[in-house]
Parts: C-alpha cells; structure tokens; sequence
C-alpha cells in the first residue's frame, strides 16, 4: 500500500464495536495515620481520557486515508519566524474528534497507532488518543447537595379531566430553566417516588407552566400533586466528557440511613450515593495493615495496627448496560473527579445490618464511603456497554 503524503482533515471512519475509553485522575493524598487521608487533584486538567479505538474490516483506500491523517500530525510546514524568535513549526497541533456514544466532541493527539494487512484489500488499525486540555472546571454538576444554585424548583399539578387526566409543571425558581429530556425522572419531596416523562422533550423557563405526559398517569390522582420540587436539570449543568447531561436525573435529596442493630441511628449523608447494581463479577484485595517487630531475621512478631486495618479496594464490572444507564454511570463517576466521595452499599457478603453506633468503624457499617481514582467504559455493541470501575475505601 502506498500512503500519500496528504492532508486529510479529521478521521471520517467510525470505530468498531469494542473500542475503549480510559479515565484515571491524578491526584495527591495526605497521610495521617490509621487510613485517615485526604485527597485532591493535581490541576484542572487532572482528569485524563484516553481513547482506544479499533478500525476493523478497513478497504486499503480508507486505511491510506485514516494513517494519512495520523501522519499528517508530524509533518513539519513552512518557518514561520515571528518576532520573538519562536518556531512555530514545532509543536503537534492537537485535532477534533467526535468519539462514540456518550461523549462529546474534544481535542485530541495520536501518538500511538497500528496497522495490519489480514488480507487483500482487508486492513485493520488501532490508534490510542489522549485527550488535550480538558478541564476540572467545565465540570458543573452537583455531588453533595450543597449546590442549591444549580437546582430549579417546580409544582406539579394532576387535573381530571373527561377523559382524561392532564399533569402541569410549574418552574418556581427565580432564574434556571428546567430541561426535561424524554425518560427524565420527577422525584416527589423528600421521598423516593418518582415519575417518568413520556413525552417530548421540554424546556420550562422561570414562572412557565407546560403539559407533561408522565408514566402511569391513569392511576395518578389529584392527591398526587406537590409543590416544592427539586431538579438539577438545568441550563448550568455542564460536563467535561459527557454530551448532554441534562439527559441523567439523579436523587436529588440527601439520603436516610437508618442503620439497625443494637440501636436506631438516623444519619442524613452529605454525599451522593452510588445507586447502580454492579454485575456478580469483582475483585477484591485485602492486605491489612499491621505493626511488625523482629528479634532477628528468623523470628518475627505482628501486632495488630489501628480501629481500621483493612479497607476495601475492589474492581466492579457493570455488563450490559444500556444506553441511558452506562451514560449516567459515567456522568455520576466524572462528577467526582476521580477524588470525591461518595456513599456505595457494600457487596450483601460483607455487610453487617447489625450496626452498633458505639462500634462505628468501616469494618461494620451496611454503607461505607469510596472513591474512584479510574474507570474503563466499552462500547461492546449497540446499546450495549461495559463500564470497570476501581473502587477505593475511605474513611
């Protein structure tokens, strides 16, 4: 095959099915002893992706296409001297790429990519992208309830009619406007009840009115209606990644324990809850922490070390996962930029629902707190994904 030497513009072929997107925060902790730590991102642009993408079943004339596009990054052009005495000629100008579902468009640079000939006029290539300047900041999502700015407030009012029974949502709030995607959820005031839009999507500006279509709406009622509802679909939220984000609802109220055991404790969390039923695949491993003393080379003593000698560090599969779904794991695991919390319920076999407030260390808690420094998402077929995530305890 001859690759000409020509500009090709962007990559116009779409990856195969199980083409990968990688993301791993880099961060900074801080020690303080018995697994007390405290973490943060190192900079904005701490948050990497890295796609891995897969052009399968390629004809020689799209595979020339696609390799001339990769080398046409590292073609030096024409000096342009400027007055400072810089060369501009040097520096790998990164390009746009729109990758698969759900993401959106971002700057990227190739610097790994392979191609194989299987037969005539049958060629394969695998590219790596790194994704160039993303932001921390285009991050605009809440993770703790304490963003009341980026919410909306609204009624919703049930009225029969003959016939028929209509549902009217009222944007309450002063200044967000509310984005109601088809499938979005209404949650009832301080409960987990919760409504699903059927119908088109809508967009309610402030002190607005609109007919809404929701879910089993011949069994609703006028008791069923209630002011002060809370959303973050609103015009603020933004992500770094994720196309359209107004597209994921979550529980926007901070969560009830009621932990039972030899007493009732009522304890509202400050952060989010991870509420997605992981597949029955993970990995788990375990190396408490311990003191060790020896007396000399062949004899040895340990002692135990700490209230919290062995937290968590467990790998979780999420198999098949549907469009919508694998998008708000996504936007939900982004949100936390790799560093920040999050509340997780525990694999059934090692939580303990006989929780003692006096005894209150991660060992015995039915909820424990992680983070999620990386994760993987595999686009395996059509509304069809596979998201690895590590999860990571913390006290």
């Amino acid at each position: 095959m001859e690759i000409n030497h020509q500009r090709v513009n962007e990559i116009t072929e779409l990856p195969s099915y199980g083409s990968t997107a990688k993301f791993s925060a880099v961060l900074g902790s801080f020690n303080f002893g018995d697994y007390w730590s405290s973490r943060s991102i190192k900079g904005i642009n701490g948050l990497n992706m890295t796609l891995d993408l897969n052009f399968n079943e390629l004809t020689d004339l799209q595979t020339q296409n696609l390799i001339s596009f990769f080398q046409s990054q590292f073609y030096y052009d024409l000096q342009d001297y400027s007055n400072d005495g810089s060369f501009s000629n040097k520096r790998i100008t990164p390009f746009e790429y729109q990758p698969f579902y759900p993401y959106k468009k971002n700057q990227f640079t190739c610097l790994n990519y392979n191609h194989n000939k299987s037969y005539y006029n049958v060629n394969s290539v695998s590219a790596s992208l790194s994704c160039v300047g993303a932001s921390t900041l285009s991050c605009v999502e809440p993770n703790n309830f304490e963003y009341s700015n980026l919410s909306a407030t609204f009624d919703l009012q049930i009225f029969e009619l003959p016939g028929i029974k209509v549902s009217l949502i009222t944007n309450t709030s002063e200044n967000n406007t509310i984005y109601l995607n088809q499938d979005s959820l209404i949650f009832v005031p301080n409960s987990y009840v919760n409504y699903r839009v059927l119908s088109y999507p809508h967009v309610i500006t402030p002190g607005e009115t609109e007919v809404v279509t929701l879910d089993k709406e011949e069994h609703l009622s006028a008791s069923d209606s209630f002011s002060g509802g809370i959303t973050y679909n609103t015009q603020l939220r933004n992500s770094i990644y994720i196309d359209n984000p107004n597209d994921c609802c979550f529980y926007p109220y901070a969560h009830l324990c009621n932990f039972q055991g030899g007493i009732n404790v009522e304890q509202n969390l400050n952060e989010r809850v991870f509420e997605f039923r992981p597949s029955n695949i993970f990995s788990l491993s375990h190396s408490p922490k311990h003191k060790q003393s020896t007396v000399n080379d062949f004899y040895k003593k340990y002692s135990k070390y700490g209230l919290n000698p062995s937290l968590n560090n467990i790998t979780l599969e999420f198999n098949m996962r549907k469009n919508l779904e694998a998008k708000k794991i996504l936007l939900f695991l982004e949100s936390h930029l790799g560093y920040k919390k999050f509340g997780f319920n525990f694999q059934k076999d090692y939580n303990n629902f006989d929780y003692v407030a006096s005894n209150a260390t991660s060992l015995n808690k039915p909820i424990s707190t992680f983070f999620c420094p990386e994760w993987t998402h595999t686009v395996v077929y059509k509304n069809n994904h596979t998201i690895s995530a590590t999860f990571i305890e913390c006290l």
